[in-house]
């Protein structure tokens, strides 16, 4: 492992990393309040725990002093499933639609938390739903790349992880899922290709090293 790492490593080219995973997205006034392209997807996922996700506490009292205010509503559905409530992220997420259902952002989410919650056909709808609203935003068809594989569709899964690098090339997340699911399709040589560029972006996606280790043996 630390011999491949190492001759990997030499072929590197950069080493920035992407900040986004492939899991959801929020709401546009969020991004910008935290000084955020919103072209991103809100910073949607995070590498552990609620790690860049928007306070708790601070979204509990933004939907107590205006209940009807979709884009709270969205935020604080997202802060309770990346603090593990999946229950409550839902039923919050649901209403975040039912308030305002032309907004992409709860549909992706709620996608999200329907995957969590290992129903993958739905998380399929909600996605699409979301990326039919608004395409131009990567995260949205990464996430629904993510429900794609989950429901077993990897020839859709792909395009739309393609759909996602085209918005943004240097999306690390999509590319890695990319080349994950085109290795799982048999397509090996364009998963290698693939998965390479991902190491460019982050060269430290323990992800990325240990499927490369997988293909390479």
């Amino acid at each position: 492992m630390l011999l491949i790492r190492k001759k990997r490593s030499a072929l590197l080219v950069s080493a920035m990393v992407a900040a986004i995973l492939p899991l959801a997205a929020g709401t546009a006034g969020w991004a910008k309040g935290k000084g955020q392209d919103s072209s991103e997807g809100r910073a949607g996922n995070w590498r552990s725990g609620t790690q860049g996700a928007p306070g708790l506490e601070a979204c509990r009292k933004r939907v107590a002093a205006n209940p009807q205010d979709a884009d709270a509503q969205n935020d604080l559905g997202w802060a309770l499933r990346q603090n593990g409530d999946l229950k409550a992220a839902e039923e919050t997420l649901r209403l975040s639609i039912k308030l305002n259902g032309a907004s992409p952002y709860p549909h992706s989410n709620l996608s999200v938390v329907l995957l969590d919650t290992n129903r993958p056909d739905e998380a399929v709808r909600e996605a699409a739903h979301a990326v039919s609203l608004d395409d131009k935003q990567p995260i949205f068809h990464a996430v629904l790349g993510n429900a794609l594989t989950a429901a077993g569709d990897r020839k859709k899964a792909i395009e739309e992880y393609r759909a996602a690098l085209k918005i943004r090339p240097d999306y690390e997340n999509a590319m890695y899922n990319l080349g994950r699911v085109l290795n799982d399709d048999g397509q090996s040589v364009e998963a290698k290709m693939t998965l390479s560029q991902a190491l460019e972006l982050d060269p430290n996606d323990e992800r990325v090293l240990k499927l490369l280790d997988q293909i390479l043996q």
